[in-house]
């Protein structure tokens, strides 16, 4: 209870009293890279109509200039590239779509059985769109002598995907230049040699009013081995083909995100209000401007990247006065001391020879079995941190992540004096070949290892907050990465909404129609088996690693 106590003096003590000016919390800022002008202003225009006393502002954002953002209220709608430091830490970002350029071609293509069986390679796709006079039969390398008629989307992004995907300069691409969606669909309807590429979200429309398509999607054979694999195959429909952008299936230089960035933490009530509307209301504005709308996956990760703005912990301030600092120090030790004085006793009574001790098996597991103690921070790679009174960290990973892996057979670990990096891979969990890589949710220099793990990685399993900790890291950025973090009810809140991800990834997402895939799945009542992941391949641990990882 002191060290509660002390925590949140330390955290009072930490905030600045003072406001540092007087701001129209209804007025907004919303400037956009030029070609997102038009979704921009319907936004801001939708919202308004919705929200009486707001006022938006839509403007470009002045050629290679960040430092706008940095005025509080100053969202930017931005695509990869638009944005000079966009990658810089420093900035919130937040998916709010897509834009997806995808290759289709006629239904009685001469070769349609041929590349719907091994798809078309990137080199393939270089050849037809950098090389005039082409025929089908040269490009396929087979007999035919069927003309190539390549077509592209005629706006800047759609050029430059397409020239970074075939690795050329945009101005070398040579194809004819379609600025109409419909226009596009029924040129390659009409002309059965006819490829072309076009937006995903004209093709998603078409295919949910049940129109009778002439054209077909064109399988992408993206590692270049002339085969199209299992993993690869996700050009049945729209909704697969959808299903696999947000897994990371599809080539990644053909599509773009479109982020809502600012220049810091949002902290206007407005601004926080808006940019959650965006990932809610504000969809409908995307399909207008042919991108492609948030998946329910895209939404909760939005909607929990939003929710941490209100958690305490990431509004506690990086730089804080040295009494603040003190009292913080102060009761993170206390905790500490309390912490490690339950494990003391918790450990007196065994025998030193034993291993710790597993914790009771459960055929299911859910919100309400998950095991977290009170004092650890968490973080969004599913895993928990402990500053030592030395003033090292602990590192290991949470209940969660080891329930779905079932049993941990192998780790490959750092070692002591080796920098990491939050966000980068810190430790691979191996189970029978199939592997997780887990992110470090600090950065800092490795101290010690647990190699006890090397030998025997089951006490991951066993226990994890005690036993089967991973890492001591020297942290070089803890109060600024600590706002980041989860305790107590935030963490469990947080691991709800993971647990309706992970039903829906399984239930959802990979409903095969193989009953003894749902068996290995779900229980009676959809609670989560156990060691899910045990029963399936690494393609599916692709996945996972995708969509629970390495969006963390």
């Amino acid at each position: 209870m002191i060290a509660v106590a002390l925590m949140c003096i330390a955290m009072a003590a930490c905030a600045n009293p003072e406001k540092t000016g007087t701001t129209d919390e209804t007025a907004l800022q919303l400037m956009c890279s030029p070609e997102l002008t038009v979704l921009a202003n319907d936004l801001a225009d939708q919202y308004m109509q919705n929200k009486e006393g707001v006022s938006i502002q839509v403007s470009e954002i002045p050629e290679n200039e960040g430092s706008v953002l940095l005025n509080e209220g100053t969202i930017a709608l931005v695509k990869k590239g638009s944005l000079p430091g966009m990658n810089d830490e420093q900035l919130f970002r937040m998916v709010v779509g897509r834009h997806v350029i995808v290759p289709v071609m006629n239904i009685n293509h001469p070769q349609k059985d041929l590349i719907l069986q091994k798809g078309i390679t990137p080199d393939q796709f270089a050849t037809i769109y950098s090389s005039p006079g082409m025929t089908w039969g040269s490009v396929l390398g087979i007999e035919g002598k069927n003309p190539v008629r390549a077509y592209l989307p005629a706006d800047a992004c759609s050029r430059s995907y397409l020239a970074e995907f075939i690795h050329t300069l945009p101005v070398q691409i040579n194809a004819g230049e379609i600025g109409d969606p419909d226009q596009m669909i029924a040129l390659i309807e009409s002309d059965p040699n006819a490829i072309g590429f076009c937006n995903l979200t004209s093709l998603v429309n078409m295919e949910q009013s049940g129109m009778d398509a002439g054209f077909c999607l064109v399988p992408v054979d993206g590692d270049g081995d002339g085969q199209l694999t299992q993993f690869e195959n996700i050009y049945r429909s729209c909704s697969d083909l959808s299903h696999g952008i947000f897994i990371g299936k599809y080539p990644k230089a053909l599509f773009s995100k479109v982020y809502a960035v600012t220049g810091r933490q949002p902290v206007n009530e407005e601004e926080v209000a808006f940019l959650e509307w965006m990932i809610t209301g504000g969809q409908e504005s995307l399909a207008s401007v042919s991108l492609l709308k948030l998946d329910y996956g895209d939404k909760v990760s939005g909607q929990e990247h939003l929710s941490a703005l209100s958690n305490p912990l990431a509004d506690m301030p990086v730089k804080s006065s040295s009494t603040g600092t003190i009292l913080l120090v102060l009761g993170i030790v206390l905790t500490g001391g309390i912490l490690l004085s339950l494990m003391v006793k918790r450990s007196a009574g065994r025998d030193p020879g034993s291993s710790a001790p597993r914790s009771p098996a459960r055929a299911v597991f859910g919100k309400d079995s998950m095991v977290f103690p009170a004092g650890l921070f968490f973080d969004k790679s599913h895993t928990w941190t402990f500053m030592e009174k030395e003033g090292n960290v602990r590192i290991g990973i949470d209940d969660f992540m080891q329930n779905v892996t079932g049993s941990v057979t192998r780790v490959v670990m750092k070692s002591p004096g080796e920098k990491i990096n939050r966000g980068e891979s810190l430790l691979t969990l191996i189970q029978q070949g199939k592997q997780l890589e887990i992110k470090s949710p600090v950065s800092g220099i490795v101290v010690d290892q647990n190699r006890e793990l090397l030998d025997d990685a089951s006490a991951i399993n066993a226990d994890p907050y005690n036993g089967g900790w991973v890492y001591l890291v020297e942290p070089v950025n803890w109060f600024r990465e600590l706002k980041a973090f989860f305790m107590g009810d935030a963490y469990a809140e947080w691991l709800n909404s993971e647990f309706t991800r992970l039903k829906d990834f399984f239930s959802a997402g990979l409903n095969t129609g193989n009953e003894k895939e749902v068996v290995a799945i779900m229980q009676d009542g959809g609670e989560i088996r156990e060691g899910v992941l045990e029963e399936f391949g690494p393609g599916v641990w692709e996945e996972f690693q995708t969509r629970f990882i390495n969006c963390s």
